[in-house]
């Protein structure tokens, strides 16, 4: 479609869109780095300031839907925030963890681990699942930026829950290759989703 003039809004979504995964990779360099320098307290500085990324990231990605299909649009949305409340919870924790001050991963913090941590942090990698699908769905331009979203979020938990370092770079540079052409392509105001896909098959 042809590019009409994007809204400050839009340019910063698109930005965000860019920064997130970059500095998503950032911070896994950094936890990864490994000499005992405080390397997790860098790494989960750069995680909030990631996920602050990846929430405008998502609202812009969940924008585009919105005329398509309103509920499934609002439902990412939701379920995006609460992701991303979970990373910055991670972020935080590692911080804190490394000072050894408390580590909500432990045994000893009850519920409040699952509840502030694992519970919101999987719903993180399910919201570019679902957005991936749903782009899909849209038949956005390129296909491929959907499937690369499917496929990070699904390397995400399968990285991070076992702790691979080398398979968690690799799902933050799919992260990459998939939001890199979306974010572009707001900065420039193109449209990249088709409007008549996603209606028909949840209308609302």
């Amino acid at each position: 479609m042809e590019p009409h003039a994007p809204t400050p809004r839009t340019r910063l979504f698109g930005a965000a869109t860019i920064a997130a995964p970059v500095l998503l990779i950032a911070s896994t360099t950094a936890y990864t780095a490994g000499d005992g320098l405080g390397e997790d307290q860098v790494g989960g500085v750069i995680q909030v300031y990631a996920m602050v990324a990846f929430m405008l990231t998502v609202v812009g990605l969940t924008q585009m839907l919105e005329n398509l299909s309103p509920r499934v649009a609002a439902l990412l949305t939701l379920v995006g925030v609460l992701g991303v409340a979970g990373g910055v919870g991670y972020g935080i924790n590692s911080i804190y963890a490394d000072i050894g001050t408390i580590d909500l991963n432990d045994d000893v913090a009850g519920a409040a681990g699952p509840l502030a941590l694992q519970l919101p942090g999987i719903l993180f990698p399910l919201t570019f699942v679902g957005l991936g699908v749903a782009l899909l769905r849209t038949h956005v331009q390129p296909r491929w930026c959907a499937v690369a979203l499917v496929v990070a979020g699904v390397l995400f938990p399968l990285s991070r829950i076992p702790s691979v370092e080398i398979l968690a770079l690799a799902a933050d540079t799919v992260f990459l290759v998939a939001l890199l052409p979306l974010g572009s392509a707001m900065l420039r105001g193109r449209d990249v989703v088709g409007r008549h896909a996603l209606a028909a098959v949840v209308r609302s």
